[in-house]
């Protein structure tokens, strides 16, 4: 009996972590998939026309390459049922010139969306990367990658930024902690706890 009971509880021990494991890393995968499916229905082609234009129209900008500018970029936008874009706006920018490539990515899609007959299809939120060489960040999250290969540029990983934000949070630095924390946020915009702490800095500085 007690046997049975042991073998029971191990049983419901691995199946909860399994399925915790499950939850944790496809959250990503369904953000990005739940899009896939809206693009195949209001993108004229679907989804990887739509990633085809981004590759002919976008390039990464020679400032934003040699200062090592590198993370993900929010872009939201709606297009109405009558396939009219409108209401664009890209949070988490990286500046350097990378916004007006994505503008002009998407003045490119105009005419290219079908139409629909519910307000629910209308919104879109596509995170976009961008990366140069192998540097160390996350790569889960976002829906179009645009990496490119430097020879003799080696940018500084997340670990680097995540341990100088430690330091200055433990030295009690504000400021410095808010400049490392900007970075990581830029490079992770999806993690909630890069937010929470730039929250309480600019709340301690007040």
């Amino acid at each position: 009996m007690i046997k049975r009971i042991i073998i029971l509880f191990l049983s419901l021990f691995i199946i909860s972590n399994l399925l915790i494991s499950q939850t944790n890393s496809t959250a990503a995968e369904s953000r990005k998939e739940n899009l896939k499916q809206l693009l195949d229905y209001r993108y004229k082609g679907g989804f990887y026309s739509f990633e085809s234009l981004f590759w002919k129209t976008v390039e990464y900008p020679e400032f934003a390459k040699k200062n090592c500018i590198v993370g993900i970029e929010i872009v939201r936008f709606e297009v109405d049922c009558e396939g009219k874009l409108k209401n664009l706006r890209i949070t988490n920018p990286l500046r350097w010139g990378i916004e007006n490539e994505i503008q002009k990515f998407m003045n490119a899609t105009v005419g290219n969306w079908n139409k629909c007959d519910d307000d629910k299809y209308t919104k879109f939120e596509v995170p976009i990367q961008f990366m140069i060489n192998e540097t160390e960040t996350n790569t889960t999250d976002a829906m179009i990658v645009f990496k490119v290969e430097l020879t003799g540029y080696q940018c500084k990983g997340d670990s680097y930024y995540k341990e100088k934000l430690d330091k200055a949070l433990d030295k009690g630095q504000k400021k410095r902690a808010l400049k490392y924390v900007a970075e990581l946020i830029k490079r992770d915009p999806y993690n909630n706890e890069y937010y929470e702490i730039r929250k309480k800095l600019m709340e301690e500085k007040k």
